[in-house]
């Protein structure tokens, strides 16, 4: 029997595993809409198809499992593009099915119509147009295979007609997932053993690449008495249930994990592309093991490199390792991540005046979020206090925008988490500049019934964007935002909202929000003034500090210098 091409995508799309499709429906897209209403995926009707991309994409990074997004032409399939940066950047399994007006209007700068396969081609591993009915099922099959086999974002686009046509023959391609096991050679491995067991002060640097390799690190760090340090996007995978952990190194990173690698003279890089050069040692050895063959030694220069998965590598890399017992450099390291940490969560505390600090409302949130619990953070100072107080223990997981850096990615990202998970706390850790910025998802949790708990870090400014210009020694420009009560706003829409600006306050608040059945809006009125410090204070940044400082003063602003010493000294 004749099949329609829209038929044959959407059966595509399901057999790929494809569960839920985000998007925005408009006319050259309603005959794919209306297959996918017919089949069991889940369409989700986000507000903007840039929260719906956001969304997809957390989605496939939680789960592994191919993600769908689709949007009408021209604007509507233009409107995901930041949104496909970020997952092609996070190396999300997704797939945007771009409707594309009609073939014969096609060259002649019809209503609506773009190029989008100019438009997409640097943020996705496959782009390519449906030209004639034969070919839909078989490149939907390519598209959904690039997508799963090299881990990003896969662009098909759908000439109306094409989508409404049907197909003779429907030759029956099908998606194929495979999943090898990679390691080095043998000659590989044992140059690697040898560069580590000549080492004297080894540390090893996770890096995200270690999803699911947590006993092989451990029982590595014990064997080479390695501190561990980690990225960011590796906290959930390496931090937890580890005497070796040292914390994070890089911008938003502490002292431990910094002196860590700095000091050590052989690392070895694991799953880590960490693009800051300035937090790699000059002088030691470094050995790195990456499945990206493109990532080896781009970041800094290498001894070693090798392609290979992390779990299998180590586990082959294990009986050729001979046992340290000199544990001085290890743990020094441990104990001084053991002091900074004592000292970080003993600051995490409110400031003068019954003032709530993103510290403390951070601390809050951790102690009373479920064990399993999953958070999302917008980038800024949310995202910073999200890696830097939230706990992980084999069970939560954290997500923010840590290689793409956009704004107002918490909100879509826990819709996207909440859909996939919904039995499971979800939390949006949103600034109030990035709630803002796609406010009408709260309608989104509203109209697909997504529980998620929303609380607002509310400093009434960018404050990122505020302390970079500081730190160059400029006045804080265009940075404050005039906001409004936020709980207020959320309580119209149809959420639990409710806005808190003492600390005696907080504790209560953020149990009673927590503890909503349906989606709730906390929005805290925070320190505007609190920095977010890094590891360490270079010159120039110090500098930077004090002309600002200066300027202040003699712009008639020296309350804002006295208060941003209040908060943070």
């Amino acid at each position: 029997m004749a099949k329609k091409v829209a038929e044959a995508i959407i059966e595509t799309l399901r057999s790929a595993g494809v569960k839920r499709c985000y998007g925005i429906v408009g006319d050259t897209l309603n005959d794919i809409a209306h297959c996918i209403d017919k089949s069991d995926i889940d369409w989700v009707h986000v507000r903007h198809e840039e929260a719906g991309a956001f969304a997809a994409g957390a989605e496939a990074m939680l789960t592994g499992h191919l993600t769908a997004i689709a949007g009408s032409c021209g604007p509507g399939s233009l409107h995901f593009i930041n949104g496909v940066y970020e997952c092609n950047r996070n190396r999300a399994p997704v797939i945007l099915i771009a409707s594309q007006v009609m073939r014969s209007e096609l060259g002649f700068d019809f209503i609506q119509e773009v190029d989008f396969k100019e438009v997409y081609r640097g943020c996705s591993v496959y782009c390519d147009m449906i030209h004639t009915p034969e070919q839909a099922r078989r490149k939907t099959v390519i598209a959904c295979q690039a997508a799963i086999a090299k881990r990003g974002v896969a662009v098909l686009i759908v000439p109306v007609d094409v989508s409404k046509a049907e197909i003779t023959p429907d030759i029956p391609y099908h998606v194929h997932v495979s999943a090898p096991v990679i390691t080095p050679n043998d000659e590989e491995l044992d140059r690697i053993a040898g560069i580590l067991n000549a080492g004297k002060k080894i540390a090893i640097y996770a890096g995200s690449g270690c999803q699911g390799a947590h006993a092989e690190i451990i029982a590595t760090a014990k064997k080479l008495l390695a501190p561990v340090a980690h990225t960011t996007r590796a906290k959930d995978f390496v931090e937890y249930d580890n005497p070796h952990n040292v914390g994070m190194t890089g911008l938003i990173g502490g002292e431990a994990g910094y002196r860590t690698v700095l000091d050590c003279d052989t690392l070895l890089l694991l799953g880590a592309d960490f693009a800051w050069r300035q937090f790699y040692p000059d002088k030691a050895q470094i050995v790195q093991v990456d499945i990206e063959p493109t990532h080896l030694g781009r970041r800094h220069p290498v001894t070693a490199a090798s392609v290979g998965s992390i779990k299998p590598t180590l586990a082959a890399l294990l009986p050729r390792l001979q046992q340290r017992h000199d544990a001085s450099f290890h743990d020094e390291h441990v104990a001084r991540y053991r002091h900074m940490m004592e000292e970080r969560y003993a600051k995490a505390k409110a400031a003068h005046g019954d003032i709530i600090t993103g510290t403390y409302l951070t601390t809050l949130i951790d102690r009373y979020a479920a064990d399993d619990a999953l958070f999302a953070g917008d980038d800024g100072t949310p995202v910073v206090w999200l890696h830097q107080y939230v706990k992980v223990n084999g069970k939560r997981r954290t997500f923010g925008s840590l290689l793409h850096g956009t704004m107002a990615t918490a909100l879509p990202s826990a819709l996207g988490l909440q859909a996939c998970q919904p039995g499971r706390q979800v939390i949006s850790m949103s600034g109030d500049g990035g709630i803002a910025m796609l406010f009408g998802e709260l309608l989104t949790a509203i109209q697909e019934n997504l529980p998620v708990k929303i609380v607002v870090y509310d400093n009434g400014k960018l404050g990122f964007v505020e302390i970079e210009q500081k730190t160059e020694g400029l006045l804080p420009t265009f940075t404050n935002l005039k906001n409004p009560d936020f709980g207020k706003v959320a309580e119209a829409i149809g959420l639990w909202g409710r806005t808190v600006a003492k600390a005696r306050d907080l504790d209560s608040a953020v149990q009673e929000w927590l503890a909503q059945p349906g989606p709730a809006l906390l929005h805290v009125k925070v320190a505007p003034m609190q920095l977010v410090m890094p590891p360490f204070i270079a010159a120039e940044p110090a500098v930077g500090m004090a002309l600002y400082a200066m300027r202040a003063v003699l712009h008639g602003r020296g309350g804002e210098v006295w208060e941003m010493a209040r908060e943070n000294v």
